[in-house]
């Protein structure tokens, strides 16, 4: 398969809190992974707030919730607190990770969604492992780090790629998403 089928989201919102997580429920959904930098709190936010933390434990009632981060332990586990599951340094896209989330949670790829800022990183990944993917927009892209920077230039090919050979997909799931390229 073409590497920018599997740059294509299942779906695309503004931000986390804009999802249906009750459609995702209905669709037998059992376990969120979301993406922790730039999907939750910016690259500069250190922990995340009280509003981010009470959001995601009411998710919890109906959902196994995991932050799954390319970012190292340390900043991870302090952004996260003792307050919810994570896998650190993740390598996202590489399966790895999300296997390793999967096997913490004790979850299916069937069953489990991605959620995530970034077309090359959690979508890819997502995708390659067989996961649902929804891809958000980034909390504050000013915020990027270099490799996030690079990764968005990369997603510009990608986009470019799928508009052209997938413009019904493009046009239903990314054409917003696009427009801050344009």
């Amino acid at each position: 398969m073409a590497i920018y089928k599997k740059c294509i989201p299942t779906s695309y919102y503004t931000s986390i809190y804009e999802i249906d997580y009750d459609n995702l429920k209905k669709q037998g959904i059992t376990t969120l992974l979301f993406d922790l930098d730039n999907t939750i709190i910016n690259y500069d936010e250190t922990k995340i707030d009280v509003k981010r933390t009470e959001f995601l434990q009411e998710l919890e009632k109906d959902f196994k919730v995991l932050i799954i981060s390319n970012s190292k332990k340390k900043r991870v586990s302090y952004a996260v607190g003792h307050q919810f599951s994570f896998v650190s340094f993740a390598r996202k896209p590489f399966k790895v990770g999300f296997k390793k989330a999967l096997k913490k949670l004790d979850s299916k790829p069937s069953e489990t969604v991605m959620i995530g800022d970034q077309l090359m990183t959690d979508v890819f990944g997502g995708n390659r492992i067989g996961l649902k993917t929804i891809l958000v927009e980034a909390v504050l892209r000013k915020s990027d780090k270099i490799w996030t920077r690079i990764n968005r230039k990369l997603e510009v090919y990608f986009l470019n790629k799928i508009k052209k050979k997938e413009p019904l997909k493009f046009d239903e799931i990314l054409r917003e998403y696009a427009k801050k390229y344009e």
